[in-house]
């Protein structure tokens, strides 16, 4: 089939996958004061575990939830799971458009871990590209350096975290199949899940601080149908949205497909603005500028010199 034709297709699913992880976040920002964080996690899992071997099944490829990398397994799932629930508690702190702006450094992080890791080779040019990127990120999180607001950090770690796993998902992917990974990714997820809910309810936390971090410390309740149906769509719209991804690199080229995953930064705030009447400052938007022409630049040169680590695995 024409190039042109599956890059298309490619950007097509780039744009669904996106979309609906756009959503995705948006559900878990209107249920962190709802419910619990890694309830949310628990739920999504087994939503996303279900999907996937219904998935599986229907194409007749194999099940494997084994790793021929144990360590280097564990390491990726701890990592992702820490990254990420901090970036999902920022959402209760931040703006989504903010929170989803500043993740969106995970591409340098990748390339400054590549270097580190698997000894690539980074030129000058690239190493501009990630500077004049953390320029952006400064103008975003404008920092108040006597008043400063800790939690615009968490999507920033985040996405190291995030960039660290995708270093390691390049080692591990010669012989753990994507569809395996995707699977440890949400297995691990509910054994956290429920490790951390024996320990935190094994202490009387104070009342205030249960109200302040209500999203990390309340009870694993779901009293209402609403609270569940979102959970369930918090499942499927990520496990749509992985699906989305995975098959749009399988079948583009990723140089090209991308530099179109910033498409969630749009909806983020067209979505920040409508529901919660949020926006960026003209300073931040400047900096989201200098975000997505650095990131797109990481991922054209990158295409030229043929080296892929940073833009061969979606970036969420």
């Amino acid at each position: 089939m024409n190039q042109n034709i599956q890059n298309s297709k490619a950007i097509f699913l780039i744009f669904i996958g996106m979309s609906v992880f756009a959503i995705q976040d948006t559900l878990i920002k209107l249920l962190s004061d709802l419910t619990n964080i890694y309830l949310i996690y628990f739920i999504r899992s087994i939503v996303g575990l279900i999907v996937i071997f219904f998935y599986l099944k229907v194409k007749k490829i194999p099940i494997i939830i084994t790793t021929f990398y144990p360590k280097l397994t564990v390491l990726r799932t701890v990592l992702f799971f820490l990254g990420f629930s901090l970036y999902y508690y920022s959402l209760t702190k931040l703006s989504l458009a903010l929170a989803i702006t500043l993740f969106f450094v995970s591409p340098f992080f990748v390339t400054i871990f590549s270097m580190m890791i698997i000894k690539e080779s980074v030129g000058i040019r690239r190493w501009f590209a990630i500077v004049i990127g953390f320029i952006g990120v400064f103008l975003v999180m404008d920092p108040k350096f006597d008043n400063f607001n800790i939690y615009l950090l968490f999507p920033v770690i985040c996405a190291m975290c995030y960039a660290f796993t995708v270093v390691i998902q390049k080692k591990t992917s010669d012989k753990d199949s994507l569809f395996s990974q995707i699977i440890h990714i949400y297995i691990s997820a509910m054994i956290f899940s429920i490790i951390i809910k024996s320990f935190i309810f094994s202490y009387d936390f104070r009342p205030e601080l249960v109200e302040e971090s209500k999203f990390l410390l309340s009870d694993w309740n779901i009293d209402r149908y609403k609270i569940f149906v979102m959970m369930v769509c918090v499942g499927l719209t990520g496990v749509i949205g992985f699906l989305c991804l995975f098959a749009a690199y399988n079948i583009g080229s990723p140089s090209i497909i991308a530099p179109f995953e910033y498409i969630i930064i749009f909806w983020a705030i067209l979505i920040s603005w409508f529901i919660w009447g949020e926006t960026l400052a003209f300073k931040s938007f400047i900096g989201l500028l200098l975000i997505i022409s650095s990131g797109i630049y990481t991922f054209v040169r990158e295409a030229i010199l043929k080296k892929s680590i940073s833009i061969d695995k979606p970036m969420r």
